[in-house]
C-alpha cells in the first residue's frame, strides 16, 4: 500500500463513529479473505490479469490489517459480543 493510500484510509476512519468503524472493519475483513488468481491461473486468464488481482487482493488485505490496527488505537474490542 502507498502512503498516500494509507493516509486516506486513515483520514476516512477519523471521520467514522467507533460503530461505523468496527463494521467498515468487519467489511474489509470480509472482501480480503480467498483469492481469486488460483482459478484464473487454471482458467488461463492473461499473467497480467492475474498480477493485477494479486495486487488488489494485498491492497484488501493490508487495509483490513490497517483498519484493525485503527481500531485498536481506539479501544474497540473486536470479535466480541
Amino acid at each position: 500500500m502507498k502512503k498516500a493510500e494509507r493516509n486516506e484510509i486513515v483520514e476516512w476512519a477519523d471521520s467514522l463513529s467507533d460503530e461505523e468503524l468496527e463494521q467498515e472493519y468487519y467489511k474489509a475483513l470480509f472482501y480480503s479473505l480467498g483469492s481469486q488468481t488460483e482459478d484464473m491461473y487454471e482458467l488461463g486468464y492473461d499473467i497480467r490479469d492475474i498480477k493485477e488481482r494479486e495486487r488488489y487482493e494485498k491492497f484488501l488485505c493490508e487495509k483490513s490489517t490497517l483498519i484493525g490496527e485503527l481500531c485498536n488505537r481506539r479501544g474497540i474490542k473486536l470479535f466480541e459480543e
